[in-house]
């Protein structure tokens, strides 16, 4: 028979915490001892306050809360983190000062951190005889996230700075730039803009100020429910930055509808044009879903049995290219022309 004791001052978990308009930051935290109630200073981490209203799951307000109850805390200055412990305390300055000094601990231990990779690179590149293979570039694909949760925000930032993409000779990666909770705001798209970062919205909106200064600016805003959606659009993201666009405009793309081995004229892709016009003096690239699995030049363009240098929206066609046949099914293929 577990047992806590009621009459102390409450101590509890944050499960998860957001931002909603017109109550700031909403904290849902498990109590496990003592009873909290509406007026109590408390520390969550790095935040801290004093309890201005508690509610329940259903949203009904609670005058307190003891042990074992779920409950909605609103009055806390910052966001906590999941896990975080939520004690309860009498002075609030004090309190206060608490939370300042671990926010200055958290931001010593991130430079510390960075400062200990600076060194092991540094390390591996001694070790290397101080040489750096230049033949091996490095990029990164900026973002800024914001989210509804802060387990939301954390499970994001992990998956997308553990992504890598890469061939022989470029590595791309994903660089956080700044991630919080709640809305999309003015000064997130004016970050995004000086550092020509993709803003990430999950579950969240944008304000109409940070709607217009991201129209202003030729900021591109990207709104998701889904943590595979996301991660799939940036998965493309950073296969273009990998291989960029080729270059000239635009001019169609076609899709390979089926696949076929002639001979001595090898593999040839039965493709339909489904936009524009793929021209055969064009620059190509074909992409398999978001990634790009080759870049080059048509060398064969055929319409029924004839030769030709162009094949409009709405025909069909067959198509090989130099030094590649690795086509298959569903692939896409993009033409690109320069101008004149």
């Amino acid at each position: 028979d577990l047992t806590a004791n009621p009459d102390r001052s409450a101590q509890g978990t944050v499960i998860e915490a957001r931002q909603e308009k017109g109550l700031g930051t909403v904290a849902t935290t498990l109590i496990q001892r003592g009873t909290l109630r509406i007026g109590d200073p408390f520390i969550a981490g790095g935040s801290s306050g004093k309890v201005r209203m508690l509610m329940n799951d259903k949203g009904q307000r609670l005058e307190e809360a003891g042990p074992s109850v779920p409950v909605q805390v609103i009055g806390m200055d910052g966001v906590p983190a999941a896990g975080d412990m939520l004690l309860v305390g009498d002075d609030e300055t004090v309190l206060r000062s608490l939370a300042d000094a671990r926010n200055k601990i958290s931001m010593e231990k991130k430079s510390a951190a960075f400062d200990t990779d600076l060194r092991k690179q540094m390390a591996a590149l001694i070790e290397s005889g101080g040489t750096i293979d230049m033949s091996r570039e490095m990029r990164e694909v900026n973002v800024l996230i914001k989210a509804d949760v802060q387990g939301s925000v954390e499970a994001l930032k992990n998956s997308l700075e553990a992504m890598i993409s890469e061939d022989e000779i470029c590595q791309v990666k994903v660089k956080v730039l700044q991630s919080g909770i709640g809305d999309v705001t003015k000064s997130d798209v004016s970050i995004a803009a000086v550092s020509n970062a993709w803003v990430i919205a999950f579950n969240v909106a944008a304000n109409m100020q940070a709607m217009d200064e991201a129209r202003t600016r030729d900021i591109e805003i990207g709104y998701y429910s889904v943590v595979y959606d996301m991660l799939e659009e940036m998965e493309g993201r950073m296969q273009e930055v990998l291989s960029p666009t080729p270059d000239g405009e635009y001019s169609g793309k076609a899709e390979v509808k089926m696949l076929f081995d002639i001979g001595k004229v090898g593999k040839v892709a039965g493709c339909a044009c489904v936009d524009g016009d793929i021209i055969k003096a064009g620059n190509v690239r074909v992409l398999r879903g978001a990634k790009i699995v080759f870049e080059g030049r048509i060398k064969t363009l055929k319409h029924l049995k004839e030769d030709v240098q162009t094949i409009n929206s709405g025909m069909e066609c067959g198509m090989n290219f130099f030094d590649w046949e690795e086509m298959e099914e569903g692939d896409v293929v993009e033409c690109y022309t320069m101008s004149k």
